[in-house]
């Protein structure tokens, strides 16, 4: 059952992230500038997770090593969506998305190379499957020109969210971390660094919601594509660990793509469907690799269960 919950709390993750263009390019073609754009994001979610943890008595006490760790761990998540962004300027989106996705070839290597975790056949296909899956969803061979810039913009991406999840399931002060903490100083640092980044680059200067419709889009980004995923990506990881959580964001660009579809009256492609068949292939298998262990049901482990997710 644990297992089954990290599979749903991995997709709804990756899913709800597929939502950040729904919620913020409205935003940006509403004149807020997009560094604006990532502080409210971040600044939002961190306030409605800090109302979240006062209701549920949740403790946001935390010593230096905790601190250190969890300001460490957020640089490189927020370096994460900077540098992806960034890269949108000097290539398409679809192909930054693609070259970004190679991250789970790197999550699964670290997990095999510096933390013992076997190596999976199942795993190794279902990583192959997504990542050509978010190759066709990403406009496939579109002859799309990758300039040097851009590319080398995404690709500290392939470097940053993989330490960030490795980081989250394996760091010895985090493993003891509650997750609604986790989830709060996530979102609070990160909120924290896009305000020093519009500091730096921008003079201060931050433009300003003044309507009731970018409220509302910036509310909806804050809790759906950033609250919810931030909260359900800690999740899975403690419970169905780095790798497979990392194979399950294949579902981001899928969302996205139906999204397309539905709100901005994209048109539909072969490339496309045979991405999305890719796509589901890859969620498939990894839903059958997964064979509960006997120590999710043992005794010693129902002291873990009550406190909240562990990490395996």
């Amino acid at each position: 059952m644990r297992k089954f919950k990290g599979l749903l709390l991995a997709m709804l993750a990756s899913a709800t992230f597929g939502f950040i263009p729904l919620f913020s390019i409205p935003l940006l073609n509403s004149g807020i500038a997009l560094d604006s754009v990532c502080f409210y994001r971040f600044l939002f979610a961190a306030f409605f997770m800090w109302i979240i943890c006062k209701i549920k008595h949740v403790s946001l006490k935390m010593n230096w090593k905790e601190t250190y760790t969890m300001f460490l761990l957020s640089i490189f998540y927020a370096a994460t969506s900077i540098f992806l962004t960034a890269s949108y300027k000097y290539m398409a989106s679809g192909t930054a998305t693609t070259i970004h996705f190679f991250y789970p070839v790197v999550v699964a290597s670290v997990m095999m190379l510096f933390f013992h975790e076997k190596f999976s056949w199942g795993k190794a296909i279902a990583i192959i499957a997504g990542v050509l899956g978010v190759f066709f969803l990403s406009g496939g061979f579109s002859g799309q020109h990758v300039s040097l810039i851009g590319f080398l913009l995404v690709l500290v991406t392939i470097i940053t969210y993989p330490t960030y999840i490795v980081g989250v399931n394996n760091s010895p002060v985090i493993m003891k971390m509650n997750g609604m903490k986790m989830t709060f100083y996530v979102l609070f640092f990160s909120a924290f660094l896009f305000f020093c980044n519009v500091i730096i680059r921008d003079g201060g200067h931050f433009t300003p919601l003044s309507t009731g419709t970018q409220w509302a889009n910036a509310l909806a980004l804050s809790i759906i594509p950033t609250l919810v995923s931030d909260f359900a990506l800690i999740y899975a990881v403690q419970m169905v660990g780095s790798t497979v959580t990392a194979i399950l964001g294949c579902m981001e660009p899928l969302v996205a793509v139906i999204n397309g579809l539905i709100f901005f009256s994209e048109k539909f492609s072969y490339s496309e469907g045979l991405g999305m068949a890719l796509v589901f292939t890859a969620v498939f298998i990894i839903i059958l690799n997964q064979k509960p262990k006997k120590q999710d049901f043992a005794p010693e482990n129902a002291d873990a269960v009550k406190k909240g997710p562990q990490p395996d």
